[in-house]
Parts: C-alpha cells; sequence; structure tokens
C-alpha cells in the first residue's frame, strides 16, 4: 500500500477565487480613534466658523430686531448697513488706509529682513554676534511697552499721524523676528549652489538675487502671510500713532463707529465684515505657501 500524503488546509475563497481579507485586530480601534478624531475637528471648526456666521448675520439686522432675537435669521436682508458703513462712517477711508500701511510695511519687512539674514547666515564679519543679540533683543522685548517713546519719537521725526510713519512702525516692530525666521531657512541651503553661481561669475548681488531669493520663497511667502494678517487687525500702535481719519487704520474705525450715546450692533458688525473678509481670502491664497514654508527643510536630504 502506498502512504497516503495529507495536504495542508486551504482557507476558503471567494466567489472570483480569490482569498478573502483578514481583519487585524488592530485595526478597528485605530479606525475607531480617527473617528474620534475627525468628530473633535468637526466641532473645533464649527465653534471657529460660528461667531463669523453670526456675525454676518448681525450686519443684516436692525438694532430692534437684534435684541428681540439675537441669534436668529434676519427678518429681511439690511445691505444698508454695509454702505453706510463704508460711506457714512467712512470705512472706505480706513480700508485704503489699512491696504496702504499693510503693503507698505510687508514690503519693508520682506526686503529688509531677507537681506539682513542673508548677511548674518553667509558671512563672518567683526561684531556679527553683537549684531546678532540686538536682532535678538529686538523681538524679546514687547512693543507694548515702547508706546509713548515710540509717539514721541515720530512727533520729533515728523511722521506722527500719517499712513507712511504706521508703516515704518510696523515694519520695525516685524523686523527681528523676520530675521530670526529666514536666517535659519537660509542656513539650510547648500553653498555649493552659491559657490557654482560665483564660478560662474555671479556677484554677491546675483547669487542672493539668483540664488537665495527663489529657493526662500516658501520661508518669504510664511513671513509676507503672518506679518499681512498681524498688520491689518493690528489695533494698539494704530491707536496710539494715528489721530485723524486721514490716516487711521480699520481696527481704530470700527471702534469709532460705537456712538457715545447710541449703540449701532449691526453698523459695527458691518465693519467687522469688511475688516474679516480682505484677512480671510488672504490667507486662504496664500496658505499653501504657509504650509510649504514651515515644512520646508523637515526631510534633509
Amino acid at each position: 500500500m502506498s502512504a497516503q500524503t495529507s495536504t495542508p488546509a486551504t482557507p476558503p475563497t471567494g466567489a472570483n477565487g480569490a482569498d478573502r481579507p483578514t481583519t487585524r485586530p488592530g485595526n478597528r480601534p485605530q479606525r475607531v480613534l480617527q473617528l474620534v478624531l475627525h468628530l473633535g475637528l468637526l466641532l473645533w471648526a464649527i465653534h471657529a466658523i460660528y461667531p463669523l456666521i453670526w456675525i454676518f448675520l448681525t450686519s443684516l439686522k436692525r438694532t430692534r430686531e437684534l435684541y428681540e432675537n439675537p441669534f436668529g435669521l434676519p427678518s429681511g436682508w439690511h445691505w444698508s448697513n454695509y454702505t453706510d458703513a463704508w460711506v457714512h462712517a467712512q470705512m472706505g477711508t480706513y480700508f485704503v488706509n489699512s491696504v496702504v500701511v499693510t503693503a507698505l510695511s510687508t514690503v519693508m519687512v520682506l526686503f529688509f529682513s531677507s537681506t539682513s539674514a542673508y548677511v548674518l547666515a553667509r558671512f563672518d564679519f567683526r561684531f556679527k554676534g553683537l549684531l546678532w543679540a540686538y536682532v535678538l533683543f529686538g523681538f524679546l522685548i514687547p512693543y507694548s511697552i515702547l508706546l509713548i517713546p515710540l509717539a514721541i519719537f515720530t512727533r520729533e521725526i515728523g511722521i506722527y499721524n500719517s499712513v507712511f510713519g504706521l508703516a515704518l512702525v510696523y515694519a520695525a516692530v516685524g523686523i527681528p523676528w523676520n530675521i530670526f525666521f529666514l536666517r535659519a531657512f537660509m542656513e539650510t541651503i547648500p553653498k555649493e549652489l552659491e559657490e557654482a553661481a560665483v564660478l560662474d561669475g555671479a556677484g554677491m548681488v546675483g547669487v542672493f538675487k539668483d540664488i537665495i531669493l527663489p529657493l526662500s520663497t516658501p520661508a518669504l511667502a510664511t513671513m509676507a502671510t503672518f506679518h499681512i494678517l498681524s498688520a491689518w487687525s493690528e489695533y494698539i500702535l494704530a491707536l496710539v500713532l494715528t489721530g485723524t481719519t486721514a490716516s487711521r487704520t480699520l481696527p481704530v474705525g470700527i471702534s469709532l463707529l460705537e456712538g457715545h450715546f447710541t449703540s449701532n450692533e449691526p453698523g459695527v458688525a458691518a465693519g467687522m465684515m469688511i475688516t474679516i473678509i480682505p484677512a480671510v481670502l488672504a490667507f486662504l491664497f496664500l496658505q499653501r505657501f504657509v504650509i510649504r514654508g514651515l515644512t520646508a527643510g523637515a526631510l534633509k536630504g
């Protein structure tokens, strides 16, 4: 008799002959954790967006309607609140001032921060350590304690109560931190690229313009985004360093919408929407650069 050989049992197959997928024991807890995480993020998003929706609905109501039904939908869409805020409350002038101040200060911050960071990252010179300590000292001190000296200084040099003076102060406040951030980014750029450009006949300005700046675009976009959002919504410096409608910005203008003896919350909400919408649009446009800039250098080959 020939010995019978036993064959191992084969796992059941599906209708098409393929093996049925097996569920790992650790998959279910991981899915539950992901579900809880997504649910938490959804609740946080609702928590963050709901105030914006409430401000928008409030801006379309009448004052009496707001007090009678503060969380309900408006009975009519009173777009005239935006017209009153833009024209009669001079929010249009404040809007233009905010745009000019933000644009000027952003250009100054990008120019002075990028050039200074390049010098500190690539060149060795006397008193370099002292200069770097001065930069660090600049962003460690909160600017709120410098309000009175800044007001006196801007008056003395003749730029108080001017759009250019406010933009210059915003740039001066933002430059130290941006130098610190951009210097660290530029130090990750390989020096071999600059050496190759020098061998091809490029000078220092050419290396900076053709090599360093293009490679630093994510960091520059990140700096620009943070500075734009900060300058657009800044209130304390704008309140102290401006005194007339010709130079006031949107945050100060919103505070002036509320009268001393009357209350116009829908008009204030309309002014807030005029301030919020450009900032939200700017962030939506620049967020991909921010993410790229924050993650640049995380993986270094």
